[in-house]
């Protein structure tokens, strides 16, 4: 996958979470990022994995399983909405950014100590 698609995935979750108000959890959060990860690598790749290959990743999910998610994200949580302005794009990477910079500064000084 490509770097840019986790970030994409990112904003699809929040606009699931923000448009229906489903709580993430621990039984459901795997499968909504799997199927943001699916969806964001075929938005952003040309050659994108396909479906076919997330079960070998996550063995509990079936091929059948992937292909009614991806089918229930698009009609009933994204709409079809699938397009992310570069602006929105980049807010998403630099929050990011500096979180992983802050756990990064803070993993070495606790090292230090």
């Amino acid at each position: 996958m490509e770097n840019e698609v986790p970030i994409i995935a990112l904003i699809y979750i929040e606009r699931i979470l923000f448009k229906t108000g489903i709580l993430v959890n621990k039984f459901n959060w795997k499968r909504i990022l799997l199927v943001c990860m699916c969806v964001a690598s075929k938005v952003w790749d040309d050659d994108s994995l396909e479906n076919v290959h997330f079960p070998k990743v996550m063995s509990d999910v079936s091929l059948g399983m992937i292909n009614q998610l991806e089918q229930i994200l698009l009609d009933l949580f994204l709409e079809y909405d699938l397009v992310i302005k570069g602006s929105e794009y980049a807010k998403y990477y630099f929050v990011l950014r500096t979180l992983a910079d802050e756990m990064r500064n803070q993993s070495l000084s606790n090292e230090e100590q």
